[in-house]
């Protein structure tokens, strides 16, 4: 990198300085290897700046190639980064910007800045992707549409407006919460070393950021839709979302109207399936979601309700029923029908198994989400059926609106093949052929009160 020319001491004078060469991205992992994230590609330079330093003039070029971004801690990744940037006096056009994401899919940016740092560097900058994998981690998958835009001072407080059109929104659950979830109690560290002590010094810097409000924000005003598609599972759970919000305010003071409302779920303990027949998908800040559902059943002359509430990674489970019955009582009830002191050992180790599953000590129904998995399908469904003995259904999406799925049994009769119509975001048509020849159509309208 060659910089040559002449700057002003005092505010009088003006610029002068030529700035070409080449930069490795690398650099900046000094900064961002504290938070996990790396940045790689190359830089080239060819830039003149003149004029007064409170309002620079520049002309030239400044390229960006072979760039890649990962931040796995939070499931982000792009790849195949290349920008081009021209100065044209007090203004910085971003020519083109585009990314490739883990899907193959693209995300691309143009628009220009303002060189005006008395007025916050003032801008206007596009973004857009079509059928991009935004998030990928164990705990979210996302592949969604962007249409947003950026504008006003950058230094200060922008906008970010526009649309995000989830195609897919995958939540998991973890099945088994890893015993390094939260510190020891009471710990202290005494002389850390290397890693330790850095990560240590960033917790404190956070902590003290956290206390003292920034001059920065961001003012919002985002629409998020997802017609269908957005999946929690994990731990038993297998429910479906769809639905719009509008996010509104600023990032510092976010306003959310709307939400994602349950489409279809239910909760697998060992061989009890309970319909979920209340749910609600938020994201309070972050990319973790926030779980509140509550499936209820009644067994053995009790009706049971299984509360699911907390963020996604460490959702937590209670129990409640009408009687009021213990805990313990009431899943016994659930799964066997009769009070846990009458249970056998078989049944009463099954109960603890059921108790280890929603407490995240044991991976409980990892089995059947696995082969969930393998065959690729959106939704598999198993129930223990009636005198005909149990049923194996899965379906999966054709396309946001086509739903297609079939339903095996050990009689023609529980054997059918069924497509779904989501003609609007209420009204479904239903089909369904049996193997005895039978069909049927139906149509339903459905509302969360």
């Amino acid at each position: 990198m060659t910089i040559a020319g002449s700057a002003p001491i005092n505010a009088a004078g003006g610029l002068d300085v030529a700035v070409k060469g080449g930069l490795d991205a690398a650099l900046a992992n000094t900064v961002l290897s504290a938070n996990g994230q790396t940045l790689k590609g190359k830089a080239n330079i060819d830039l003149k700046i003149t004029g007064p330093a409170a309002s620079p003039i520049a002309a030239g070029v400044v390229t960006f190639a072979d760039g890649a971004f990962a931040d796995p801690i939070n499931g982000l990744a792009f790849k195949n980064i290349v920008a081009r940037l021209e100065a044209h006096g007090r203004e910085m056009t971003l020519a083109s910007m585009t990314a490739t994401t883990g899907n193959g899919g693209q995300i691309a940016a143009t628009g220009h800045v303002s060189l005006l740092p008395e007025a916050g560097m003032p801008a206007s900058i596009h973004i857009g992707s079509r059928n991009a994998q935004l998030v990928n981690s164990d705990l979210v998958s996302s592949t969604a549409d962007l249409d947003l835009t950026v504008d006003g001072p950058l230094a200060r407080a922008p906008k970010v407006s526009g649309a995000v059109i989830f195609k897919t929104l995958e939540v998991n659950v973890p099945d088994r919460l890893p015993a390094s979830l939260k510190p020891l109690p009471d710990a202290k560290h005494i002389d850390p070393k290397g890693f330790a002590r850095e990560m240590l010094a960033l917790q404190r810097k956070q902590k003290a950021a956290v206390g003292r409000p920034s001059a920065f924000d961001v003012a919002l005003d985002v629409k998020v839709s997802a017609p269908n598609r957005i999946f929690v599972r994990g731990r038993g759970i297998d429910a479906e979302f769809g639905g719009e919000l509008k996010i509104m305010g600023s990032a510092q003071n976010p306003k959310i109207l709307g939400g994602f409302d349950l489409r279809r779920g239910r909760l697998q303990l060992l061989t009890q399936r309970i319909d979920i027949t209340r749910g609600a998908l938020t994201f309070a800040g972050g990319l973790t979601p926030q779980l509140d559902f509550t499936a209820e059943t009644t067994a053995a002359d009790v009706t049971a309700q299984i509360v699911v509430s907390g963020p996604a990674a460490q959702p937590s489970f209670s129990f409640t029923s009408t009687p009021e019955l213990p805990q313990d009582e009431v899943l016994s009830r659930l799964l066997f029908a009769k009070a846990s002191g009458s249970l056998s050992p078989l049944q009463a180790l099954q109960l603890a198994t059921a108790v280890a599953q929603l407490s995240g000590a044991d991976t409980g129904g990892g089995g059947f989400e696995r082969m969930r998995k393998a065959l690729r399908v959106d939704s598999l469904d198993l129930a223990a059926g009636g005198a005909g003995g149990p049923t194996v259904g899965a379906s999966t999406y054709l396309t946001d609106k086509i739903n297609v799925g079939v339903r095996a049994g050990a009689k023609p009769a529980d054997a059918a093949v069924n497509v779904g119509l989501d003609v609007a975001k209420r009204l479904r048509v239903q089909s369904e052929t049996r193997m005895d020849g039978h069909t049927s159509v139906g149509v339903g309208m459905e509302w969360e009160y």
